[in-house]
């Protein structure tokens, strides 16, 4: 059939015609290159050519993918092809997500929806779920499951028989929630897309199912059958010729030979993630297969390649920045659009009003004049008000910087451009955790969950900065300090135990106001002792971090730690015996380093009688 295609346009161009070719497209006899073939090498009319692009331009991978989308908006335009309009705006913005430039890619999905919505497109719908798809893998959970709902809801009100597009709505919306831990709603909405793809009588999206439903055993915790189900689904997608998804799925498969403790087996996997998506610059796949690649090389001790493989992470994170003040952009964009028509019209009618009396046009001078004398007046006071916000502004980011970095580090970084890494020998670190925080957030509303978190933090801060400590980071309920850096000093394990006293306080005291309260959490801390190395990373967002086995141990330290209790290593126990009681917890595992020795710290401290040197013990107030 094929070379009868061809061989009819080699016999005269007219015989076949597009209608005709694309339907042959539908039933996989033509392939795309084909088709581009025919774009390429024949005469073709505007709506032709329109027809065949919409196809051509939908396969980002394809070289000449930025170029088709972009010929197509302007033929579209040009024509009044509100469909081709849409497909092409929709089909640049995942050709520029390929290309790592997400900024493009949303904000032409934004278009895409515009002109949807402005023409009241049937449908529409489409483009809601392709930003809330888009989000998704800028990993902007929170945006993706509101645009995804949105086509939804949309799509059953304009057409809930068309079962094509609600189960690629279903499957996005139910992969959102899967990667962002809420699990049973993930699986609803897997199920619901097996359905209509039973519907539809298809299995071309089995391969999809399984991984995702791999993804939910993982994570439920029935790791062997999850594995199973992920391995089949990215060895499918590789001879799919969909090495993103394969790539996902093989960075699931890395985490879970990790639960395992199968180190070799994930190593393996990773290395299969990374040979997909170096090929095809998947850069927010890749920033999941680096991290999983630095935890693989700390826990075999490869401190400086572990080192390599952060940095890199970090990089490509950049490069998935939060967009969502891209929407408040294209609506700013769209008034000053709306202001230039305005103008225009204005403009014609002055021109209307040329042939009036020479006293009219006077009145018009002046008046304009009058405008003119405002506008200056205006733009001087503009400018100067602009030249103070630019100082206050300069002044503001300076203080941020030193928000997020200490002082000798944000002195450096103003100084220099970059800054060193730095090795300490001693430095406490601790780790403070959230007793069921996952499973009651799930039910939360989004702008509660965040005031609660802030209302610990921000009191956390408070004790940090008490105690003369380095706040690192927080991780969604986790929180991260350390002491004796980036100054050394003898007593930052003291210090770190009184911090963390405090902070178990006062959780307990905000409990107390409320024990039913299901948001009043019980924490968990874990500290140890040991050498670390800091430094900052990233080129646009900095962040002041540290590294080595020492951030490893304090984090399981806390994971093997208990509600309201301080968890400590044989190093931290060391230092702190003098001064602390504490009981021996005997020998407890530890994921990658067998048998450690840990002490719970009692909140009575020692005081050591200097004429009997008998110990006795006092509480801490």
């Amino acid at each position: 059939m094929l070379l009868t295609v061809f061989s009819f346009q080699a016999r005269g161009q007219d015989v076949i015609s597009i209608d005709s070719i694309l339907t042959l497209y539908d039933e996989g006899i033509v392939t795309p290159d084909s088709l581009n073939t025919i774009y390429q090498t024949r005469s073709l009319t505007d709506k032709e050519k329109i027809e065949l692009l919409r196809v051509i331009s939908f396969y980002p991978s394809s070289p000449d993918c930025i170029k088709n989308s972009q010929t197509l908006i302007e033929l579209s335009r040009k024509t009044n092809d509100i469909d081709g309009l849409i497909t092409g705006y929709i089909n640049l913005g995942n050709a520029l997500e390929q290309e790592g430039d997400f900024t493009g890619s949303i904000s032409n999905a934004l278009e895409a929806i515009r002109v949807g919505d402005s023409a009241e497109y049937p449908k529409r719908a489409n483009s809601y779920n392709n930003l809330g798809y888009l989000y998704t893998k800028t990993k902007d959970y929170s945006q993706a499951k509101k645009y995804l709902r949105r086509a939804l809801v949309l799509q059953n009100k304009i057409d809930s028989t068309d079962y094509r597009y609600l189960l690629s709505m279903h499957y996005n919306l139910g992969d959102v929630f899967l990667k962002n831990n809420e699990l049973d709603s993930g699986y609803y909405h897997l199920q619901r897309s097996k359905k209509l793809a039973s519907l539809l009588n298809t299995d071309q999206y089995d391969p999809y199912f399984e991984g995702n439903l791999g993804t939910y055993l993982m994570k439920k915790g029935d790791l062997e059958e999850g594995k199973v189900h992920l391995l089949n689904a990215a060895e499918q997608m590789v001879e799919y010729d969909d090495p993103i998804a394969a790539m996902e799925f093989y960075n699931l498969l890395t985490d879970l030979a990790q639960k395992q403790g199968d180190d070799e087996l994930a190593l393996l996997y990773a290395n299969r993630a990374l040979e997909l998506g170096s090929d095809i610059n998947a850069y927010t796949d890749l920033i999941d297969t680096y991290y999983n690649f630095y935890e693989l090389s700390e826990a075999s001790g490869d401190s400086d390649k572990a080192l390599e493989y952060y940095k890199t992470h970090i990089e490509l994170k950049n490069k998935a920045i939060n967009l969502t003040t891209v929407q408040q952009m294209n609506n700013l964009r769209n008034e000053a659009e709306l202001t230039k028509k305005e103008k225009e019209v204005a403009l014609q009618e002055l021109r209307a009003d040329r042939n009036r009396t020479i006293s009219i046009i006077s009145a018009v001078l002046v008046f304009l004049l009058s405008l003119l004398i405002i506008g200056l007046f205006n733009r001087f006071k503009y400018i100067r008000k602009t030249s103070r916000i630019i100082e206050q502004e300069k002044e503001r980011s300076d203080a941020l910087l030193r928000n997020i970095l200490p002082d000798e580090t944000a002195d450096e970084l103003k100084a220099h451009g970059k800054v060193s890494a730095k090795q300490f020998d001693s430095v406490s670190v601790m780790f403070a955790d959230f007793c069921g925080f996952t499973r009651y957030s799930q039910n939360m509303d989004p702008d509660a969950l965040v005031k609660r978190v802030d209302f610990y933090f921000s009191k956390f801060d408070e004790i940090m900065e008490k105690y003369d400590l380095e706040k690192i980071k927080t991780m969604g309920d986790a929180y991260m300090c350390a002491g004796g850096l980036p100054f050394p000093s003898e007593d930052h394990a003291r210090r770190m135990v009184l911090a963390a006293f405090e902070m178990a306080d006062f959780v307990e005291e905000f409990k107390a106001e409320a024990p039913d309260d299901p948001t009043r959490f019980d924490c968990r801390i874990g500290i140890t002792t040991g050498p670390v190395v800091a430094g900052v990373v990233g080129t646009k967002k900095f962040v002041y971090d540290i590294w080595g086995d020492t951030v490893n141990i304090a984090s399981r330290m806390e994971s093997n730690s208990e509600a309201g209790k301080i968890n400590v290593s044989e190093n931290t126990y060391q230092i702190i015996k003098d001064e602390f009681d504490c009981d021996f917890r005997g020998m407890v595992e530890v994921k990658n380093k067998g048998m450690m020795r840990m002490y719970f710290v009692n909140r009575e401290a020692k005081v050591r009688s200097r004429e009997s040197g008998v110990v006795s013990r006092k509480g801490y107030g």
